[in-house]
């Protein structure tokens, strides 16, 4: 239930996707991103290697969801040796990009965009992925159908593209998690921990009411665990504090109601759980860089985004 409520309070927006198509004599630096980024395998096989982590095989119809500031080199087939010429890129219609590598025989076709995928536009789906979630969909058309038509809508965009290709790309992406949370493997620290039978409750205590005032004891009341072990388990799972945690959900909220109204600073200081403006001003400074008015103003010309 807990991850229902979870997945009926996303917001997802797709950025254009691109094509990379990768020979068999090159390698295709995927660049770190300030955005969670996906990658499918249309066809062809090789191997994508996460900077420090395990190599994955890429087989037609493998999933990837990288975390921001992710970097991936491919690699096809059995290639052991890193070539990386500069990509030939061309345009497509709906703004995408086909981007080759290499002149070498036909290796790898992959499709790779960002997007943003938030809960109540306040915390990211994937927040403190600590590696790439993998996935094969080869036996999925759940995954498959839509993700085909999200890539064809994005390649001719017409009246309605924006809202349908936002929804095929939530459906995509709870046929993931239910595949990941059937074998209980999901990896997406917060979204795992929502399952908890104890932790759950804590975290969405936290997510639906930033401005009560929680302490860790409280936090743990709520859990059903004692302070030390609330403390103990919620550290091992998201590597920082309840607190920390809290802290965060708040000014990420804070972000929010800069962003889309016109409320005092003062008031959402208040909203968010700050009973002092000036309390509330340094540590949104010290989270997103700027002042509140000053991350306001910015709005008008270039909206400002916390990743």
């Amino acid at each position: 239930m807990l991850l229902d409520q979870l997945l009926a309070g996303l917001d997802i927006s797709v950025d254009a996707f691109a094509i990379c198509e990768v020979h068999r004599d090159a390698s295709l630096i995927l660049q770190e991103e300030r955005t969670v980024s996906i990658h499918y395998v249309l066809s062809g096989d090789g191997v994508a290697q996460p900077i420090a982590k395990p190599a994955i095989p890429l087989l037609p119809h493998t999933v990837i969801i990288a975390p921001p500031a992710t970097c991936l080199v491919v690699n096809c087939g059995g290639a052991r040796h890193m070539t990386l010429p500069a990509p030939k890129c061309r345009p497509l219609p709906g703004g995408w990009d086909w981007a080759t590598v290499g002149d070498g025989a036909p290796g790898i076709r992959l499709a790779c965009g960002n997007v943003r995928v938030t809960h109540r536009r306040a915390f990211g789906l994937f927040d403190y992925l600590r590696a790439p979630l993998v996935e094969s969909v080869a036996d999925d058309a759940g995954f498959r159908e839509p993700f085909h038509r999200l890539l064809d809508e994005l390649a001719a965009p017409r009246l309605g593209t924006k809202t349908l290709t936002e929804t095929l790309m939530k459906q995509c992406l709870i046929v993931l998690l239910r595949r990941q949370f059937r074998r209980g493997q999901c990896r997406a620290p917060w979204l795992a921990a929502l399952e908890h039978p104890t932790l759950g409750r804590a975290i969405t205590a936290m997510l639906d009411r930033p401005e009560s005032i929680h302490t860790l004891q409280g936090l743990a009341d709520i859990s059903g665990m004692s302070r030390a072990a609330f403390a103990r388990h919620f550290k091992d799972i998201f590597g920082r504090t309840a607190m920390d945690f809290l802290k965060e959900v708040r000014l990420r909220r804070a972000a929010d109601l800069l962003r889309i109204g016109d409320l005092p600073i003062k008031t959402i200081a208040a909203r968010v759980g700050y009973s002092s403006r000036s309390h509330f001003s340094r540590s949104f400074k010290a989270f997103a860089g700027t002042e509140p008015a000053t991350y306001r103003t910015a709005r008008a010309t270039d909206t400002p985004r916390i990743n």
